[in-house]
């Protein structure tokens, strides 16, 4: 008689990924059958088995087993849910398919073989599909082997979007802090988010730390390129664009490295050095094409051997080898687009030290494909009743045509919209349609949007299309979460907001935002619509792609009077209602500041504190042009209201260099005295105080603000996404914000991208 066991082969079955939940589910009611059993049985938790005694350390609950035991139980689930697969048998999730394959794997195995299968399938994955895959990663109770973060991080970076290569280089890193790459990776996140100073700050410690490989050293090399690119002073930016050459140059001859090769040449080039350039370009090409004539299709290593071909033709001035090798590296890259828009940006350095005509540098720039951002606004459907028609529910097909034409010839794939029904859904499936990539705001709560802005047509389908495009979105924001309804300012607001985002996504990918718009040119009903969007385009210079509602129903004139039969309707892109008596809602800046060491005032203390440290404060409110409109303190804590983000974001700064730049112990206070400030804006309520007759403001932004404070380290200022975006849309030149990662808020309120706020040119 044999031992071997008589089972199904399942080796090769694949576990959907919504099934990796039941997995877990199944192995603790595994553990759960167990565990009553033994109890009933008499058995006894002890520190280790004995049979006699009936102890056993598994005699507890399942979320207090050792990882080892959790996993026994995990395989024995899991082979049950494989078993059935692998008969035929087909188990449905209450909640929709995510990922299938070597991700799925993973979560099951957590192996570095895995590990490495996945690595190799990740060109594959487009960003919604990414951004699947790292949910589905964070939902599971990890950790997983190094080279998933490192794999998946970069991968996205190629996608071109540093702030979610953040976050996922950020959770790899709370496993292993010292992790080379991971820390490499996260200074590359930090420079193509605009960070560079703390991509600086980070890559000098590694360099400290003695690790001097070329990855290592072209990063800082390319920390002091961005920061030349910033500086105003002539003789600054020769200095640190001196720094970037000799750090590329010693970074090359030390370890023959084509990417610092390259780098070196072009930024020769560049300070006019053409025998250095000349020279470096040639050993740079001869090394890549005999990489090239080696390589059996990697395709990232492919990219950047064509990309790099291309370049060095171009120091040379063959304009027709660099175009033949751009236009290999631009065919291959897909989606690539951070790797795209770093070729192009080297190549636009060197256009401003070359003699090329605007065909020449046009022909140059078709070969990178990089897509342009386009932020949308547009008319709703009309609805019952309406007097004048302006977008009835027949004209949507041919709305939806002149998108899609519209699209095609931008060679738009990113997209920023809401989602009322009409302009928005139609804008969202055309890009869609495209393979593009969609990024949803709503105004406020989800429910009250679709009962306000979806479901207003009887026996339309744009309820089920809205939730198809939120389903496929990369990000569904939500501009006040905690608004059922919203009145115009709310409206207003997700305006300023979408064009901000979109402003921030357009710039990480140093490519044109257009905005486009469904229109029928009249004035509007009021802030928060079609019209008023269009007029703070125009009132920053941008006029937008107008897709002409009047001319379409002129084609197309209605059919009967009037969008359809009933009473009047209300002609609004968005119902709005009054405000409450007494009360107006303005968009405005929130500042929150509490002072860190104050624990470590004497009682007699008390009166130097009060005088010194909060009587600088009072003069920093008397003397600054960026006044608070209004102000109170609890405490050490400080709270002020700003007109404007703008008058926000100075504040804060002087805040902080106020008390960062004070030495409190000679003023008889403790040294470590500091301020944590946090920055939020947003729709708030005014009123004056009824007791206090006072200026105040209420709302949920408040809170927002208040949250933000604790979590922001001592001498720093974070500023919420929406302060960021804010500062984006109306072009704010003092300061910048620069996105520090997604941190979870205090007493489980969510997790938030968090901008780090720094003055223009500190």
């Amino acid at each position: 008689m044999s031992d071997e066991p008589k089972s199904l082969d399942l080796t090769r079955v694949e576990i959907p990924a919504d099934l990796i939940n039941l997995v877990e589910q199944l192995a603790e009611i595994t553990h759960d059958n167990w565990l009553k059993q033994r109890l009933a049985d008499g058995w006894r938790h002890g520190q280790s088995r004995n049979d006699l005694l009936k102890e056993h350390p598994c005699i507890v609950p399942y979320e207090d087993l050792p990882e080892s035991e959790k996993e026994y139980d995990r395989k024995i689930s899991l082979g049950v849910v494989q078993a059935m697969l692998a008969l035929g048998y087909r188990i449905e999730s209450p909640a929709s398919p995510a990922l299938s394959g070597p991700a799925c794997i993973l979560l099951a195995h957590r192996d570095g073989a895995v590990a490495q299968q996945l690595g190799d399938d990740l060109h594959k994955l487009d960003l919604v599909k990414s951004i699947e895959l790292w949910q589905t990663l964070k939902s599971t109770s990890g950790p997983f082997p190094v080279k998933i973060y490192q794999d998946l991080g970069q991968h996205v970076m190629r996608l071109g979007e540093p702030l979610l290569a953040y976050d996922i280089v950020a959770e790899g890193l709370k496993l292993w802090p010292q992790e080379t790459r991971l820390r490499q990776l996260m200074a590359l996140a930090l420079l193509r988010s605009g960070a560079v100073q703390q991509a600086l700050e980070l890559l000098q410690k590694l360099v400290d730390e003695d690790n001097r490989d070329e990855e290592t050293m072209g990063l800082l090399a390319r920390a002091h390129k961005d920061f030349a690119n910033r500086a105003t002073d002539p003789e600054e930016t020769t200095k640190q664009w001196g720094l970037a050459y000799e750090i590329y140059a010693s970074s090359y001859e030390r370890t023959r490295g084509y990417w610092s090769g390259i780098n070196a040449a072009t930024i020769a080039r560049y300070l006019n050095d053409q025998d250095k350039a000349m020279a470096l370009a040639n050993r740079v090409t001869e090394q890549c094409l005999q990489e090239l004539s080696r390589k059996t299709g990697e395709l990232g290593e492919l990219y950047w051997l064509q990309a790099t071909l291309g370049e060095a033709a171009l120091i040379r001035g063959e304009l027709s080898d660099a175009i033949t090798w751009y236009t290999q590296a631009g065919g291959g890259a897909g989606r690539r687009y951070g790797d795209l828009a770093s070729t192009r940006r080297n190549a636009r350095l060197l256009f401003t030290v070359m003699d090329l005509d605007p065909d020449q540098r046009q022909r140059i720039e078709a070969c990178f494909q990089i897509p342009r951002v386009v932020v949308f606004a547009g008319h709703m459907i009309d609805q019952v009743g309406r007097f004048k028609p302006r977008f009835p529910n027949y004209l949507a097909p041919k709305v939806y045509q002149k998108i899609a034409d519209t699209l095609e010839r931008l060679d738009a794939r990113i997209g920023l919209a809401s989602a009322a029904c009409g302009s928005d859904i139609l804008f969202l499936e055309a890009m869609l349609q495209r393979e593009g990539e969609i990024n949803v705001i709503l105004p406020h709560l989800k429910e009250e949007f679709i009962k306000n802005s979806v479901t207003l047509i009887p026996g339309t389908d744009w309820g089920p299309r809205f939730e198809a495009v939120l389903e496929q979105a990369s990000q569904v924001i939500i501009a006040s979460d905690n608004r059922a309804s919203g009145n115009a300012m709310v409206y207003e607001y997700a305006n300023l907001l979408l064009d901000g985002l979109a402003i921030l996504r357009a710039k990480m990918l140093d490519t044109e935002l257009i905005p486009l718009v469904v229109w029928d040119g009249g004035v509007g009903d009021g802030p928060g619509g079609t019209s008023s969007l269009v007029q703070h385009w125009r009132s920053h210079g941008l006029e937008p792609e107008i897709i002409d509602l009047n001319r379409l129903l002129a084609d197309s004139p209605p059919r009967g009077a009037g969008a359809a039969g009933g009473p009047p309707a209300v002609p609004r892109d968005n119902p709005v209602p009054p405000a409450p008596r007494g009360f107006t809602e303005e968009i405005r800046a929130m500042l929150f500041a509490d002072v860190v060491g104050s624990s470590k005032i004497m009682e007699e203390q008390v009166p130097d504190f009060v005088e010194q440290f909060m009587g600088a404060i009072n003069q920093l409110v008397a003397v600054s042009p960026a006044k608070p409109l209004m102000k109170n303190t609890w405490g050490d804590a400080l709270y002020c209201v700003f007109a404007s983000v703008q008058d926000g974001g100075n504040f804060a700064l002087q805040l902080r260099d106020l008390v960062s730049d004070t030495d409190w112990q000679a003023k008889g206070l403790p040294k470590e005295l500091n301020l944590r400030i946090s920055l939020h804006a947003g729709p708030v309520y005014c009123y004056k105080d009824p007791v206090f007759k006072e200026l105040e403001y209420a709302g949920s932004h408040i809170v927002r603000a208040a949250r933000i404070e604790p979590i922001t380290p001592p001498g720093q200022v974070y500023a919420s996404q929406q302060f960021a975006a804010l500062a984006s849309t109306l072009r704010v030149q003092d300061f910048t914000c620069e996105y520090v990662g997604r941190i979870p808020l205090p007493k489980h309120a969510g997790i938030i991208p968090l901008y780090l706020v720094r003055r223009s040119n500190p």
